[in-house]
């Protein structure tokens, strides 16, 4: 049996990440193009919970087929030796570099695992479809884990599997754990600290709240295998000191009123707006740094 052992959890406020420079995000989040999320649809994808980790992998699947991932981009496959398949839904961008959406689909053996993960997972093929709405700088690769309760066996494979020169062409991660527990809440002691700054400015620009959590032991989250290999990664959840025990407790995360729809909704809207701002925003930090004059040496 998989278990958190969660030592400590210090929420803060964005003003206790406030960077002494004021940041100035790179582009305007208000003047991206995403598609609607469907409020009624998003809420029938997260309260059908399969109970079984199989069903869970099987349903991510039909999810994705049913938000318009052909089959030439959807693949279902082994990684590293691992039970369960990940799901990977590709949306081909202009650019060979790519983004990753992450979410585990298995769950503990104790409890529905209807919080942690099947908020994470379900969302997914959602923001698929939102940013499938206008042509992207990168691909955006929307991944259903499907094991990493156990030392991030579905991510740590996949990296693995995939080389060196793909590895390095993820500019970006972004893990989903844990969503629907009320506002939106970010990783603060495992995000990239870019990464993190534009996600606050994405929220800001929406007037939609979000919080700053630390755990500072064994939370099992995907982003760990990305951040390994050096990739900048972050990752979105809903844990705060109030509700962290189900990840202490796994048998208490049965049951689906335990999610805040209204919370759920705005964080899938604020990430399909993060996502796309962030395919504007890492093309445009890219061609500046390229840009750059080199250092004068005299």
């Amino acid at each position: 049996m998989a278990v958190f052992a969660l030592v400590a959890l210090v929420c803060a406020t964005l003003v206790a990440l406030a960077c002494a420079k004021p940041f100035v995000p790179v582009t305007d989040p208000l003047r991206i193009r995403v598609g609607a999320i469907d409020a009624g649809q998003l809420q029938a994808s997260v309260s059908d919970v399969p109970e079984k980790n199989a069903d869970r992998i099987e349903r991510v699947t039909q999810l994705f087929q049913q938000a318009g991932c052909g089959s030439e981009f959807l693949e279902v496959a082994l990684y590293g030796g691992t039970p369960y398949p990940n799901v990977i839904c590709t949306l081909p961008g202009r650019s060979s570099y790519t983004i990753v959406v992450g979410a585990n689909v298995d769950k503990p053996l104790d409890g529905k695992g209807v919080i942690d993960n099947w908020t994470g997972a379900a969302m997914l093929p959602h923001l698929y479809r939102s940013l499938a709405a206008a042509p992207r700088e990168h691909s955006f690769l929307f991944i259903g884990f499907g094991h990493v309760l156990k030392d991030e066996q579905g991510s740590r494979g996949y990296l693995r599997r995939l080389g060196a020169e793909k590895r390095d062409r993820i500019r970006a991660m972004v893990s989903l754990k844990g969503l629907g527990l009320g506002p939106t809440s970010v990783w603060s002691t495992q995000a990239d600290r870019n990464l993190r700054q534009d996600l606050f400015a994405v929220a800001k620009a929406l007037g939609l709240q979000l919080d700053a959590v630390r755990f500072f032991k064994n939370v099992n989250t995907d982003s760990e295998a990305f951040l390994f290999w050096g990739i900048p990664s972050i990752t979105v959840t809903s844990f705060d000191k109030s509700n962290a025990r189900l990840l202490e407790e796994p048998v208490r995360d049965r049951d689906i009123s335990q999610i805040d729809l209204a919370a759920y909704y705005d964080t899938a809207r604020l990430l399909a707006h993060y996502l796309a701002y962030l395919d504007d925003t890492l093309r445009l930090r890219e061609d500046r740094k390229v840009a750059a004059p080199p250092p004068d040496k005299g």
